[in-house]
């Protein structure tokens, strides 16, 4: 089990650092960036839960990974009381506070923005409502958003999404769609 969580302003990473110090949770290591991977900063909790500050480029985005990988078998809640401690620490954002905001928001830029952070939430579970944010935004008038559709499309490699990133790699009206949308499915199984 794998949960993003999106947080509402920009982070600061020692910050955070403090903040995992004070929770107990142990440093793992720092991780730069590769061609394939954004840069990383990793804490283990007693619990077994596993803790990724990304730092994505690609995104312009700093957002937080709570990964169940214990061999011991984590449950489900301790992922959750991760989560929780980071919120009352930390003003986070759902998945589905940022659903609602893409389709509430007139203005393109903002969209954009929005799913930028939808990328990042996407975690590895099938969600509808991010699923729908994309293919809404690959078909959207303006290029910028389809763009930026195209790009959370490589981070939620999902079957209900492959037909619709097909169609905007084959025939888009913008070649850096079509591009994006092309490099999208190298990451659909």
């Amino acid at each position: 089990m794998r949960l993003n969580v999106i947080f509402r302003d920009s982070i600061d990473p020692q910050l955070f650092a403090g903040f995992a110090e004070g929770q107990k949770w142990v440093f793992q290591g720092s991780y730069p960036a590769t061609e394939s991977a954004p840069a990383e900063m990793v804490w283990a909790a007693p619990t077994g839960v596993g803790l990724h500050l990304i730092e994505d480029e690609a995104l312009d985005l700093i957002y937080l990974s709570i990964e169940n990988y214990s061999i011991k078998g984590t449950s489900p809640d301790d992922v959750q009381s991760a989560l929780n401690s980071v919120s009352e620490e930390f003003e986070t954002i759902s998945a589905q506070e940022l659903i609602d905001l893409y389709y509430a928001e007139p203005d393109w830029n903002a969209r954009v923005l929005t799913l930028t952070m939808i990328a990042a939430a996407a975690g590895e579970d099938f969600t509808p409502g991010i699923c729908q944010v994309i293919k809404h935004g690959i078909r959207f008038e303006q290029p910028d958003v389809r763009k930026a559709a195209a790009i959370a499309s490589m981070y939620a490699p999902w079957p209900d999404l492959k037909a619709t990133i097909e169609a905007a790699a084959r025939s888009d009206s913008d070649e850096q769609v079509r591009d994006l949308a092309a490099m999208s499915l190298l990451n659909f199984a």
